[in-house]
Formats: C-alpha cells, structure tokens, sequence
C-alpha cells in the first residue's frame, strides 16, 4: 500500500520520537558538542561470508581539531585491497569542517591514491584522483568520504529524519541523501541494539547504501550494506570504545 505524504510525516515523527526515548545523549548537552574521540573494528562480509575487517579510530589532536581514520583490509578472495582513509577536520561553531582527505588502496603492489584539501576561506577544494589534479568551488557543509558519517550521527542525535550533504570525490560533487525507513533491533556483537535505518538510493538505482545506527554508541554505524548492482557488501559493528564518557540518560 503506499503511504500518503500525511502518513509519511507521521511515521517520521514517530520514528523521531522513539529515537529521543532511546537516545543515550541529550539534544541540549550533547547533540550540539563536539565529537566523542572512539575506537571501532567491524567485520567485512561479502556474499554473507566473512571477507575482512576494518578498523576505525576518531583521534582529538587539540582542542577542536581531529583526525579520523579507517583501515579496511580484505582477506577472502582473488583480490584482496587494503584502503587506508584519513579525514583531518575541525570543529567549529557546531560544524564539522573537513582540513584535508587522504586515501591509499593498495592490491599487491598497485596503488591508488586520492587526496582533497579543503581551503575554507578561498572556498575551494583542491586534490588528485585518478593521477589527474582537480579544483572544485565548495560552500559551508561540504564533506569528504569519511567525515560525512560523523554528520549523519550528529544530525540524528538532533532528531532529524533525514540526512543531505554534498561529498567531494575528485572533481565531482556526489550528493549523499539518506532517507529514514524505519527503526529496527538488531542482534549484534554488542546484544541486541535499538537502531534507525537510513537509506541512500532506490532498489532500482545501481548504487545503494544501508545504515542502520544505534543511540547507544552515539548514532554511529552498526552495520552498513552497500550494494552496486548485484554485487553485495556489509560491516557489522563487533566492538567500540570511547575515550571520553557518551552521557546517557537516566
């Protein structure tokens, strides 16, 4: 059956209200704050096998500068890619603000890099992908390959129901849209977990991305799906640690 525009907004708004009864910070005190330093490893599945794994640390380098990385190594199959992502950002006036985007992935001894620096006063972006140098005009809320999921956990923890950013990918701008579909408990590595789906893309499209995010770690991802046309991947949160307290609420 489809749901009427009326329907839509009042599933969202009930959605958004479970979300604020589970959440384990609040809007006012921790929503608009910066970011939680944390450590997170995930498991890599392709086809529903294990492939991988990949790590993620969110590191304070001062007081409102940081650095985040991810490290994702694939272990099954003929190819077997290791990708190091890091994303150096700084927080200001409740935004994150991407300083620079390095990549390296790595298959035996093939490498490609990619590499984006974020100039916020000329307002441009200036890189290499794919060995060719690009220039591109960016505007305030413009993210990069990694600090985009740090802007989709901030925006939930703030009760909105959908998520939109550009993302810089070379000399493109690729627009993340997620939309809500609905919450769901998951049985995880961490015991059974309240999570909100997100959505970016139809089932008819070639690309589409799945993200199901817990209040209880700070609306970071839980799992993720990623699908290009028949071809299937996903992690699923195995561990996380914070290195300063997530307030929880009574």
């Amino acid at each position: 059956m489809t749901m009427t525009l009326l329907q839509k907004w009042l599933f969202a708004s009930l959605v958004c209200s479970m979300l604020a009864a589970a959440s384990s910070q609040t809007q006012a005190d921790n929503c608009g704050s910066m970011p939680k330093p944390y450590e997170a490893s995930y498991s890599l599945y392709r086809k529903e096998l294990l492939a991988g794994a990949a790590q993620v640390v969110l590191e304070r380098k001062s007081d409102n500068t940081y650095s985040y990385r991810m490290d994702t190594r694939v272990k099954r199959g003929m190819v077997r890619p290791r990708i190091k992502q890091v994303s150096d950002f700084t927080w200001k006036n409740g935004l994150i603000m991407p300083d620079s985007y390095r990549s390296t992935a790595k298959v035996s001894f093939f490498k490609r890099k990619e590499s984006v620096d974020f100039n916020w006063e000329a307002m441009q972006a200036t890189g290499t992908k794919k060995r060719a140098d690009f220039e591109l005009d960016i505007e305030a809320g413009m993210q990069d390959k990694l600090s985009i999921y740090l802007v989709v956990a901030q925006a939930l923890c703030k009760g909105e129901n959908a998520v939109k950013a550009d993302v810089v990918s070379g000399p493109l701008l690729k627009p993340h849209n997620y939309e809500l579909q609905e919450t769901e408990v998951l049985d995880t590595k961490l015991g059974k977990l309240q999570t909100i789906h997100l959505r970016m893309g139809s089932s008819s499209s070639e690309k589409q991305t799945d993200l199901w995010l817990a209040a209880d770690v700070g609306f970071l991802p839980v799992k993720l799906v990623y699908r290009k046309k028949d071809e299937i991947t996903a992690m699923k949160l195995v561990e996380i640690s914070f290195s300063e307290p997530v307030t929880v609420q009574p």
